[in-house]
């Protein structure tokens, strides 16, 4: 957040326009309706959900004026050229930002 900050009003100094911002390696839920049919994410997704989820509130009210891109994070490396192909067009499709995870249960904290 800092670094993308400075980097912003370093390019207005300099009269660079930035109107695009990249979020990339999100978490999005997963759709793990298997067998058993429950929509749900492991404990470490949720927690990594529930931190990133922070900084994605911030990036939404700092950014508010700017196009933002969010881009998931994928399960693999991005390789060759079908692949970066596949990636350029997440950049360009607009998704909007993952739904915030649950709430953190009381009981789970202790």
């Amino acid at each position: 957040m800092y670094e993308t900050e400075r980097l912003v009003q370093e390019l207005a100094k300099y009269e660079i326009d930035v109107r695009n911002v990249v979020v990339n390696q999100v978490l999005f839920p997963e759709d793990s309706a298997g067998a058993s049919g429950s929509k749900h994410d492991c404990k470490k997704c949720l927690a990594r959900r529930r931190m990133q989820s922070k900084y994605l509130e911030q990036i939404a009210s700092l950014y508010e004026d700017f196009h933002v891109v969010y881009v998931p994070q994928l399960d693999d490396e991005v390789r060759g050229v079908q692949q970066i192909t596949q990636f350029s067009e997440k950049l360009v499709q607009n998704a909007p930002a993952p739904p915030p995870p649950p709430a953190k249960a009381a009981s789970a904290a202790q």
